[in-house]
């Protein structure tokens, strides 16, 4: 019964996961003199850059907006 129980949950559980298959990984960025996070994510986006900003700074932890030349970044892929 036990066996029969976890089945179902992993079952469903693995039906419900979200796919990774075909996400494209992040890229890396070295962050040049002058850089922002704005100016980074208006680059790679053709409309408004805040989600990006926020993408940035989620993916990379970043508690701040300051960024120092030679950093390197991840940026999101679509």
């Amino acid at each position: 019964m036990l066996l029969a129980v976890l089945a179902l949950v992993l079952a469903f559980g693995l039906r419900s996961a979200p796919s990774s298959e075909g996400a494209a990984p992040p890229v890396s960025y070295a962050v040049q003199s002058g850089d922002t996070l704005w100016s980074i994510a208006d680059a790679y986006t053709e409309g408004d850059p805040r989600d990006l900003v926020a993408q940035i700074r989620q993916l990379n932890d970043l508690s701040t907006t300051m960024l120092q030349p030679g950093q390197t970044l991840l940026l999101p892929t679509t």
